[in-house]
């Protein structure tokens, strides 16, 4: 496996790919902005919309590829605001249910540090769902709980779900 950096061209030629990583976290449970059913128009959008937002340098999009499979991705926010130079947000870790508990999330989340130190961002921000294998992973990895947010947003399914906001400082 090995960690790549999608610019727009990419994420185009891996569309279909995204798309159904997406569509297998979503289906799984994931909480990631999207809720069943979830139709391909949507889908589509929500990565055009990414790739265009990697075009003008506002993100990265980082990817775990396994003989050009797309196994697992993340985003980092760079925050492009004026008093936020030093900020960036992590969005969006997938990793496609057949591939989980290799350490692909773990290789994922490392980059995004890397990346981060690489764009001059040394505080990180988060949120994940409550009591989810993402809210483990990142406290293994150090983050720090800043707070819960009741009810922030609904699972794929329409369930009320808590929210908690993460952060961690990076040198």
């Amino acid at each position: 496996m090995r960690i790549e950096i999608f610019d727009d061209a990419d994420a185009s030629m891996h569309f279909d790919a995204l798309s159904e990583l997406l569509v297998d976290a979503v289906h799984k449970g994931a909480l990631v902005g999207h809720v069943l059913p979830l139709d391909p128009q949507t889908v589509g959008r929500y990565w055009r919309d990414v790739a265009s937002s990697v075009a003008v340098g506002e993100r990265l999009l980082i990817c775990a590829i396994d003989h050009d499979q797309v196994l697992g991705t993340v985003q980092l926010y760079l925050s492009p605001e004026a008093n936020a130079p030093h900020r960036a947000e992590v969005y969006k870790l997938l990793v496609h249910s057949s591939h989980r508990d290799q350490g692909i999330g773990e290789a994922l989340m490392l980059e995004v540090e890397q990346q981060a130190r690489n764009h001059k961002r040394s505080l990180l921000l988060l949120d994940t769902a409550q009591d989810g294998a993402g809210e483990r992973l990142y406290r293994r990895l150090g983050w720090q709980e800043i707070g819960v947010v009741p009810h922030h947003f609904v699972d794929p399914w329409g369930k009320p779900m808590a929210s908690v906001y993460m952060m961690r400082f990076i040198d």
